[in-house]
């Protein structure tokens, strides 16, 4: 792997263990056992750093932020959906972190990082859309609308309220699955009663099965 790469890897790999704030670039250079000058020959800066990372983070949320298509979805499929996208979440999740502290230093990022939740809820209201269409759930446009934006505010901050809630502890990637629960728990209103069983039963299967890799 040349140098350039595994700066951008062990960049990673610390700002996610460690938050944003708490790294600099002298951490990466020890932590690769190369000297500052080496790193510095790549990045001049951190924020040159963070700025790639965001733009590998940006082209694969998009490619997973691709509303499903197909017709005939399932309960299953869209709780499938939506844990692709904590998975991309989660292997950038500094970003989620420590969001303020990063976008208030770049403009750039900062109008990045709101068309991602843009797009996010795009994404969410072509998946409503579609369980309407199917006789899934059954709302109104102002609750769709209103719906989306929950479901996005909740996608997106998950990760940052298990980190208070654990603080000083290890994140568990299997947060991940109470994160899916709770993001397909704004639809439960909406479900008729087959519905929610149907959901319940999808969540339990799941989180089920977490538990017995543990």
């Amino acid at each position: 792997m040349k140098t350039r790469d595994r700066i951008l890897v062990t960049s990673l790999e610390l700002f996610n263990l460690c938050g944003e704030p708490n790294v600099t670039t002298i951490d990466i250079a020890n932590e690769m056992e190369i000297s500052p000058g080496n790193l510095y020959y790549h990045f001049r800066n951190k924020d040159e750093i963070i700025a790639e990372l965001f733009q590998a983070f940006e082209t694969s949320i998009h490619e997973v932020l691709q509303s499903p298509a197909e017709a005939g979805l399932d309960m299953m499929d869209y709780w499938m959906y939506v844990h692709m996208i904590f998975e991309k979440i989660w292997e950038f999740r500094f970003l989620y972190r420590d969001p303020v502290a990063i976008l208030e230093r770049n403009d750039k990022l900062q109008k990045k990082f709101n068309r991602i939740l843009d797009k996010k809820r795009a994404a969410a209201l072509g998946v409503i859309n579609m369980m309407r269409e199917d006789s899934l759930i059954q709302m109104s446009d102002d609750e769709a609308d209103r719906l989306v934006t929950n479901m996005t505010i909740t996608a997106t901050y998950w990760l940052n309220y298990q980190h208070i809630r654990h603080m000083g502890s290890a994140m568990d990637p299997d947060d991940l699955g109470g994160g899916v629960h709770q993001v397909m728990s704004h639809i439960a209103p909406y479900l008729p009663p087959e519905g929610k069983e149907m959901l319940e039963a999808v969540a339990g299967t799941y989180l089920d099965g977490l538990s017995a890799s543990e």
